[in-house]
């Protein structure tokens, strides 16, 4: 999708902000079941479940919605994706089947799949000259997002109602959705253009280094976002409540990565800024395995999350670095391999876990050695001729 980001009838500020507040609430969307869960009436086993549904909505959204983008343009599929999310989300508090819950959660997951895609498409194609850092604000406006439910939640309990945070977020929604139909959005130059055609880009073998890149990094994400909390508890035998400041660390140290990496991209370059961050990631994961105090371990989920921190932004930009023209294709797929990864990885580190919890730091060393060796090889390729043309 290639965007006339010159328009001058396009308040280029005005509309970077308002894609931001998209992410942002993309962000509160990733997160909000895993907060909602133990305020629903439901067995163990059918409250978990639940948190597969939206998963499974992101994965179809993420899948189809690409080519939508480089034909259709992002205003559509932003809007689109903002009145799913908070019709979805207003409706929450008054389901109280779980089929009905079910269904919300999976149409909040398909417009929060758009979400990611188009933003990222957008913020790409917009930004010519400093993709990798614009692409890492707006990883950092997602990581504000995923803050803002457990915090709501846990600052309100006792004053506020569990459904009266709900429509807040539905209300927020509503408000991004609003700015969202005031912005004059690029055209996209694809709309005439035949969509087998403009799928040839996926034959390219680079895309799909590039989707290998994100596989091993979301893997590498959700694997210490789901494990590390656990995995401090088992082997320092600590309370739960102590193992989730390690949580809260490795969070604020992605989020703060993202914010600083658009510092250090400047001077370093994409792919050195990826291998300086895949060291750091295994560097952490040895300062976990060799602590054994609560301070170490809180340092080494720190130093992961810091080094985590810049990969799939930076990853994204060196992407549509390459691929221009057609980034709402290549985007949405190679995302959609990525989240394949985020799938996989949690499910690794349990296996690691049976044999000792020590082993699942065994994840974020070999991804981050995955990571390291595929953007080498990324970034030593030359530059593809472009593969399709204006209709």
């Amino acid at each position: 999708m290639t965007q006339t980001a010159n328009d001058p009838t396009i308040r280029r500020a005005s509309l970077i902000a308002t894609v931001n507040a998209c992410m942002f609430v993309f962000g509160i969307v990733l997160l909000l079941m895993g907060s909602l869960l133990p305020t629903l009436q439901f067995s163990d086993a059918r409250a978990g479940s639940l948190g597969s549904f939206p998963l499974v909505g992101i994965l179809i959204a993420t899948a189809l919605i690409g080519p939508v983008l480089d034909k259709l343009g992002a205003k559509i599929a932003l809007a689109v994706a903002l009145t799913l999310i908070a019709t979805a989300i207003a409706i929450l508090p008054s389901l109280t089947s779980y089929a009905g819950i079910a269904i919300a959660a999976f149409v909040y997951g398909l417009g929060a799949g758009v979400l990611n895609a188009a933003t990222n498409t957008l913020v790409s194609s917009l930004s010519d000259s400093g993709r990798s850092a614009a692409l890492n604000l707006l990883g950092f406006s997602f990581s504000l997002g995923a803050l803002a439910v457990p915090l709501l939640m846990s600052l309100t309990k006792g004053r506020f109602s569990s459904a009266t945070v709900l429509y807040a977020l539905a209300i927020t929604s509503a408000v991004v959705l609003i700015f969202v139909l005031m912005q004059q959005f690029p055209a996209p130059v694809h709309s005439s253009t035949p969509l087998k055609k403009l799928l040839q880009v996926l034959h390219q073998p680079v895309v799909w280094l590039f989707g290998a890149l994100l596989f091993f990094e979301s893997g590498n994400e959700n694997c210490m976002f789901v494990w590390a909390g656990k995995v401090t508890q088992d082997l320092l035998h600590t309370s739960a409540q102590r193992a989730d400041l390690v949580l809260l660390g490795l969070s604020a140290a992605l989020g703060a990565g993202r914010l600083l990496a658009v510092l250090w991209l400047r001077w370093m370059g994409n792919r050195n800024t990826i291998l300086l961050s895949a060291g750091i990631v295994a560097a952490g994961a040895v300062v976990v395995l060799i602590s054994a105090s609560f301070g170490g371990m809180v340092t080494g989920f720190c130093l992961i999350g810091f080094g985590l921190s810049a990969i799939f932004p930076t990853v994204l930009g060196m992407a549509g670095d390459r691929f221009p023209r057609e980034t709402g294709t290549v985007f949405g797929a190679i995302i959609t391999v990525g989240l394949i990864g985020g799938i996989a990885g949690p499910m690794l580190g349990g296996w690691a876990a049976i044999y000792n919890p020590a082993r699942v730091l065994i994840v974020p060393i070999v991804a981050a050695a995955g990571v390291a060796v595929l953007a080498w090889i990324v970034s030593s390729r030359k530059r593809s001729a472009a593969t399709t043309s204006d209709s």
